[in-house]
């Protein structure tokens, strides 16, 4: 199955970090994901995936929501939160017991905090022909999880065919079946409730039950996309925010790799 592992700090920690440390940082993160690779590489496992991304700053971040009918734009992520996501992962697992385990992080800074959910649906549109004048945003859908699922089957099943349309959109209107380049990564995670946060306490990494965060709006799903700007990602996320109380966060991704092995 695969999993999305979150990675959360303290809000404003990397703006006061010196360089040196936050490089450390991330080169502690790629050597686990290239310790990872290389040790299933080795064991022959197959329809291996691995996307690793890195966000861009909170002050580059802006919400669409809609409210009542009108797309507003609020600086800023969504909800506000003490911790803010710094980058995530797309692994493969072979049960929720080893993604925890790889999730947990051998020697990592304390104040990281990781938050792994299944994730449910899973698609990927790429065309990479050409040169891409375009950069990398992910467009994170943040809902009210309660209301959604007291939705009936078949109107949840509309949202979903929804986002699927409005990627079907973005395929088209660059003209990928044409070999123009573009990318629209969708995933849609599993209930919360199935989450699992690791945070440093009493000298060591303790795993609970729930998402890192206690807000009434959870993150349900994300695109990743590539935009000439974010004006671009911005019209592209108000086509996602179609019902009333939808919220889509749209940020800068800082750096992104995958991999995939069949």
């Amino acid at each position: 199955m695969k999993y999305m592992i979150t990675g959360a700090e303290p809000r404003g920690e990397s703006d006061r970090l010196d360089p040196e440390e936050l490089n450390r940082r991330v080169r502690h993160h790629q050597q686990k994901l290239d310790e990872l690779l290389r040790a299933r590489v080795r064991g022959g496992k197959t329809g291996l995936i691995f996307v690793s991304v890195g966000l861009g700053p909170d002050r580059e971040t802006i919400t669409v929501k809609n409210s009542r009918g009108k797309r507003l734009q609020i600086d800023g992520p969504f909800p506000e939160t003490r911790e803010l996501i710094g980058g995530f992962d797309i692994i493969d697992f072979d049960s929720c017991d080893e993604a925890i385990e790889f999730a947990k992080y051998e020697h990592a800074h304390q104040s990281l905090v990781s938050e792994l959910r299944p994730i449910r649906e899973f698609w990927w549109i790429s065309q990479t022909f050409g040169n891409a004048a375009a950069k990398l945003f992910m467009l994170k859908s943040v809902e009210d999880e309660c209301a959604v699922l007291s939705l009936p089957e078949s109107e949840r099943t509309q949202i979903m065919r929804q986002h699927q349309g409005v990627g079907a959109e973005y395929v088209a209107s660059r003209g990928m079946l044409d070999q123009e380049p573009g990318l629209w990564v969708g995933g849609r995670l599993d209930v919360s409730s199935k989450a699992k946060t690791i945070r440093w306490a009493d000298g060591g990494r303790r795993v609970t039950d729930g998402p890192f965060a206690e807000t009434r709006e959870v993150s349900g799903g994300f695109n990743m996309v590539a935009c000439a700007s974010i004006g671009e990602a911005l019209t592209w996320a108000e086509k996602l925010a179609a019902r009333d109380g939808d919220a889509i966060e749209v940020r800068p991704v800082d750096g992104c790799w995958w991999i995939y092995h069949e």
